[in-house]
């Protein structure tokens, strides 16, 4: 069988809140016990989730750092060892989940039978519901990440077609995509980290494949946290757009991104999040952004195998999102957005 890495990451009180609910479930696997090993990242934590992390789970590999090195940072830890160890997938499990027994067992039987397939997302439902929360992320052509089928009955199918993205919470990833692309990129700290990671393998020409099979309960609870964290937000998406896009493409957007983002600093500022907007203006007025934009553009330009048209052209052109939807949203700035993307679609040829 397949060796298989399980990283579960956890930081500030999650191991209190949520480690032994996860750990059980995952001891509960059909897949044979001496075939996966779950590994356990600690994110700066303290000596109390320490000990709660010996006694729960004593089998576990443990992997600690004094300070949190955000989602990105603390699985990179992990999965360097599990590459270096041979281990032949690797699985990314948020630490509020809980999973049915066969979820293992059905993302490495899809990954053993669809070889042109290389990273894999379960079927996320609400924890306690039989209601989705992912069947797959949607990308919007202005980088915002959503997820399909959220709020629909557990019985819905999985959209057809390919999928743009895979969410972190629940996600398998063969080694060979590691291998050629790299890890997770460890500056973006939290947001858009798995969207970057699965644009980025698309690209370089590797697919996604969504696993019915495998299902995963998450303790999901939709907050805009904008006050907390709209700086990675916003940043690591508009990082996506000038990073993996041809340049061609980022112009061809360029005034509706504009626009949009006028309007989000305006709202921003009039919430009383002003500061969140002169951080994010400081740093893309940087020097030393822009020589690192430019240097991550060249490194996707030498794996890159896919263009634009393949990718980008299928992103959507409005946010179908329950938590977000409204009036505004429905009426106003769907349409627009949808319109825009209509007219500049067509023009997507490289």
């Amino acid at each position: 069988m397949p060796k298989v890495a399980v990283i579960v990451l956890h930081h500030a009180d999650y191991a209190e809140r949520y480690l032994e609910p996860c750990y059980r479930s995952l001891q509960r696997q059909t897949y044979p016990a001496e075939d996966f090993q779950v590994f356990l990242v600690s994110n700066g934590v303290d000596e109390s989730a320490r000990r709660l992390v010996a006694r729960v789970a004593p089998e576990a590999r443990t992997v600690e750092h004094p300070s949190n090195l955000g989602w990105p940072g603390g699985s990179n830890s992990a999965i360097r060892i599990a590459l270096a160890e041979g281990f032949q997938y690797v699985v990314m499990l948020n630490p509020d989940t809980v999973v049915e027994e066969t979820w293992l067992a059905a993302l490495v039987d899809a990954a053993q039978a669809h070889p042109d397939a290389h990273i894999f997302q379960s079927k996320i439902l609400l924890h306690g519901t039989d209601t989705i929360q992912s069947l797959g992320n949607r990308l919007h052509y202005l980088g915002y990440a959503y997820c399909n089928g959220y709020g629909h009955a557990r019985s819905r199918p999985p959209p057809r077609g390919v999928m743009d993205v895979a969410s972190g919470a629940a996600m398998l990833v063969k080694r060979e995509v590691f291998e050629a692309i790299g890890l997770l990129r460890q500056d973006y700290f939290l947001y858009y980290d798995d969207t970057e990671f699965s644009w980025r393998a698309r690209l370089a020409g590797f697919n996604i494949g969504f696993v019915e099979a495998s299902v995963c309960y998450h303790k999901y609870h939709f907050q805009s946290r904008l006050s907390s964290w709209l700086y990675y937000f916003q940043r690591n998406r508009l990082l996506n757009l000038l990073t993996l896009q041809r340049l061609g493409t980022i112009a061809l957007t360029a005034p509706s991104l504009i626009v949009s983002e006028l309007v989000l600093a305006s709202y921003f500022i009039a919430k009383g999040w002003g500061k969140t907007v002169w951080q994010l203006a400081r740093y893309f007025l940087r020097r030393d952004t822009w020589v690192a934009i430019r240097a991550r553009r060249r490194e996707i330009g030498r794996l890159r195998k896919r263009p634009d048209a393949e990718i980008v052209k299928q992103f959507a052109g409005t946010i179908v999102f329950p938590e977000v939807e409204g009036p505004v949203m429905r009426y106003v700035v769907n349409p627009l957005l949808a319109l825009y993307w209509a007219v500049a679609r067509p023009f997507i040829v490289w």
